[in-house]
Order: structure tokens, then C-alpha cells, then sequence
């Protein structure tokens, strides 16, 4: 929990830098994971870099090589456990197949809130099934 935080604190001034003198269309982060939306592939490169030298010189950190991507969004982003499409998203096998090993009392609200806005219906369905034993085995 703790180097969530850290990371909140220290990557502060990399939001400040992408929402004030990069700008592009859409930014997200969640810890050191990072997506940034532009129009064109020029575009994408060349803030690709600039972001890249900011979090170099300023903050003294690294991209990771097999996360630093340039991809169409037509073509999917996977980011967090979840495949992003321009009209859609789709919580991704391998992430479902961790929800059901680790689904548990404690993390059930944050996994039933992941599987509510990115699984289908029947994803849905058997994480409620999952939480009514839980909820079962609790009381005994």
C-alpha cells in the first residue's frame, strides 16, 4: 500500500508535465502504468519521447522496454488486466482466471467492481455465485 502511495506522490509532477505540456487527448495512469491517447502516430512518437526524456532527467526513472508501445487503438490496448477497444472492453482471460484463485471476503468489493464494468454476463453471474459462498462459508 505503501509504494502505492509513493508512486501517487512521485509520478505527481509526470502528470503535471502530460496534462500541462504535452496534452494529448486522454491520459491514464494507475501506479506506474501509464497510456496516453494522441491523433497520429508522428504525434504518439514524439511525446513517446519527450515523456520518455521527462521521466529520465527529471524523475530518474525508466520505461520498461516490452511496455513502451506505440499501437492504434482499433487494435486494442491492454492495460491493467483489460483489453480497451474504441467501443468496447473486454476483462482479459488470464485476469478472470486470477479473480477466480484469489477471490476472497476481503477483496471480493474490488474484484465484483472489475467484473461488474469489464466482464460479460456470465463473468458476472458466477462472481455473484462465488460471493453467495463466501458469504456461506463465513457464516458457519
Amino acid at each position: 500500500m505503501t509504494s502505492q502511495i509513493f508512486a501517487n506522490i512521485y509520478l505527481n509532477e509526470f502528470d503535471r508535465f502530460v496534462a500541462h505540456r504535452l496534452r494529448p487527448l486522454a491520459y491514464m495512469r494507475y501506479g506506474d502504468d501509464f497510456i496516453l491517447f494522441v491523433p497520429t502516430y508522428i504525434e504518439a512518437k514524439t511525446m513517446r519521447a519527450r515523456a520518455i526524456d521527462f521521466l529520465k532527467n527529471e524523475l530518474v526513472l525508466s520505461v520498461h522496454a516490452s511496455n513502451d508501445i506505440v499501437v492504434k487503438a482499433k487494435h486494442g490496448i491492454h492495460f491493467l488486466g483489460v483489453d480497451i477497444y474504441p467501443f468496447g472492453r473486454k476483462l482479459k482471460e488470464r485476469m478472470w482466471r486470477k479473480i477466480r484463485a484469489q477471490l476472497g471476503r476481503k477483496n471480493y468489493a474490488s474484484y465484483a467492481g472489475l467484473v461488474r464494468l469489464h466482464g460479460d454476463r456470465k463473468k458476472v453471474r458466477e462472481r455473484n455465485w462465488r460471493g453467495l459462498a463466501l458469504l456461506d462459508d463465513a457464516m458457519m
